[in-house]
C-alpha cells in the first residue's frame, strides 16, 4: 500500500506596476494571502513564515519536476543555491535571539521506523533548519499527543494542538512553530480604551474595546486607504492597513501583492495623528492544500507524480496528502502575542500620490489588514484580515 506524504522613484513604481518584490518570502505571503481570503470566512490570521520555513523543508526532500513546482509556489525556481539559502535564512533571521522581544521558531521532522531518511537531507534540516528528527510509531495512541505537546511547547502553550489525528500509514509529518511577543514601543493607556462600535464583515455592529493613543507615527493615506504602524520594541513592528468606507472587501483583498505592499513602506511619513483601534482576539485553522494546488503545486499531491527522493519507504510512493496550519494572535494595550504552526504531514491598480495631511485621524471600525513584521530585514511574521476582532474582553 502506497504511503501519502501526510503535511523600495522609480524603482516604486516599477515594483507597484508589475506586482513583484525582491524578496521570495514576501511574494509568497502575498500570493497565498490572495488564495486563502475571500472566502466564507470573515478572518484570514497566518504566519507565511511559518508556511514558507515548512514548505522548504519538504522542498528540500522533493527531486524532478515535483522541486520545480514547490520552488516556484516559494518564489525560488531559477535561482542558484546560493540565492535559496539566502531566500530561506531570511526568514531564519527573524528568530535571531532579541533583547526586547520574543520571537522564535522551532522545526521538526517526525518519521515513521518504516521511513528511510536520505542522510545528506537530515544533515540538511539539522545544519539548515536546526530541525529535530525523531521516529514515531504512527500507528501507536501517543503519537499525535506528542506532535501536539511539542507544538504547545513551543510555542509557549499559544497552540495546544496542531494534529487532530494521523494515520497508521503516515510516513512523514513535517512542523514549523513559531511563537511572538511583543510590547509597544508606547504601551496605550488601559484608562484611553473605550467602547466603541466595529462594522464586522458580516455586517452587524459589535461594541468592543478600543484602544486609543495619539502621538507621531509613520503614516500614508490616499484616497483608498490609511496606513500606519505601531512599533514593538525589538525592531518589530505592525502595520495596520484600514480601507476606505464603502470598499469592497474581497476586491481589495485581491488587490493586494507586494509591489503595492513596498510602495506603501517608501511612502511612509512621520505624521501626528490619533489612532483608535480594537483589542484583537483570533484563533485561525485552515487547510491549505487546495491553495497550494491552486499556486502550482498540483504535482507534489498527486501520489502517481510526486517525487520526492529525500525520503524512502520501500519503493512505496510519497507524496504530501496534507497541509495544516493554525494561527492565534491577541492584541491588547501592552502589545502583542501570538503563534503559529504549519504541518505537512505525510503518511505510509496603481494608486494617487497624495501629500499626508499635517494630522490624521485613523479609527479603524471596520474591516482591516494587518502585517506584523521585522523593520530592518522586511520578513513578515503574520499577515491577516481582520473582518471581525473576537471577543477581546475588557
Amino acid at each position: 500500500m502506497p504511503l501519502p506524504f501526510t503535511r523600495k522613484l522609480f524603482a516604486v513604481l516599477t515594483s507597484y506596476l508589475t506586482e513583484t518584490s525582491s524578496s521570495p518570502s514576501t511574494q509568497f505571503a502575498f500570493k497565498l494571502f490572495r488564495k486563502l481570503s475571500g472566502g466564507d470566512d470573515s478572518n484570514v490570521f497566518f504566519s507565511p513564515a511559518s508556511v514558507m520555513l515548512c514548505l522548504a523543508m519538504v522542498y528540500d526532500a522533493a527531486t524532478g519536476e515535483t522541486r520545480q513546482a514547490v520552488a516556484q509556489v516559494l518564489e525560488i525556481a531559477g535561482l542558484d543555491p546560493v540565492d535559496t539559502g539566502l531566500a530561506i535564512a531570511e526568514l531564519i533571521t527573524l528568530f535571531r535571539q532579541r533583547e526586547r522581544v520574543q520571537v522564535r521558531s522551532a522545526n521538526s521532522l517526525w518519521c515513521s521506523d518504516r521511513v528511510q531518511v536520505h542522510p545528506e537531507y537530515a544533515t540538511r534540516l539539522r545544519d539548515m533548519y536546526d530541525a529535530e528528527l525523531a521516529t514515531l510509531d504512527f500507528g501507536a495512541g501517543n503519537a499525535v499527543p506528542r506532535i501536539n505537546a511539542w507544538v504547545n511547547q513551543k510555542t509557549n502553550g499559544k497552540i495546544s494542538h496542531i494534529v487532530d489525528v494521523l494515520s497508521p500509514l503516515t510516513a512523514l509529518v513535517a512542523v514549523n512553530a513559531i511563537y511572538f511577543k511583543g510590547r509597544w514601543t508606547r504601551i496605550f493607556e488601559r484608562k484611553l480604551t473605550h467602547d466603541g462600535l466595529f462594522n464586522t464583515a458580516a455586517g452587524q455592529k459589535k461594541q468592543l474595546p478600543m484602544m486609543c493613543q495619539s502621538g507621531r507615527y509613520s503614516y500614508y493615506e490616499d484616497r483608498k486607504l490609511q496606513a500606519v504602524v505601531l512599533p514593538y520594541e525589538g525592531e518589530m513592528a505592525m502595520h495596520v492597513i484600514l480601507p476606505a468606507t464603502g470598499t469592497d472587501s474581497r476586491q481589495f483583498q485581491q488587490s493586494l501583492s507586494s509591489g503595492m505592499w513596498e510602495s506603501w513602506l517608501a511612502r511612509y511619513e512621520q505624521v501626528a495623528g490619533t489612532i483608535e483601534i480594537p483589542r484583537i482576539m483570533l484563533d485561525y485553522r485552515t487547510r491549505l492544500e487546495q491553495a497550494l494546488k491552486a499556486l502550482g503545486m498540483e504535482r507534489a499531491f498527486d501520489p502517481d507524480r510526486a517525487e520526492f527522493d529525500g525520503v524512502r519507504a520501500e519503493q512505496l510512493p510519497v507524496w504530501i496528502d496534507e497541509v495544516l496550519h493554525r494561527a492565534v494572535v491577541e492584541v491588547n494595550e501592552e502589545g502583542t502575542e501570538a503563534a503559529a504552526a504549519t504541518a505537512v504531514s505525510i503518511p505510509l491598480s496603481a494608486a494617487r500620490f497624495n501629500r499626508t495631511p499635517r494630522l490624521f485621524q485613523m479609527i479603524v471600525d471596520r474591516p482591516f489588514f494587518v502585517v506584523i513584521c521585522d523593520e530592518t530585514v522586511g520578513a513578515i511574521l503574520f499577515m491577516g484580515w481582520v473582518g471581525d476582532p473576537g471577543t477581546a474582553e475588557r
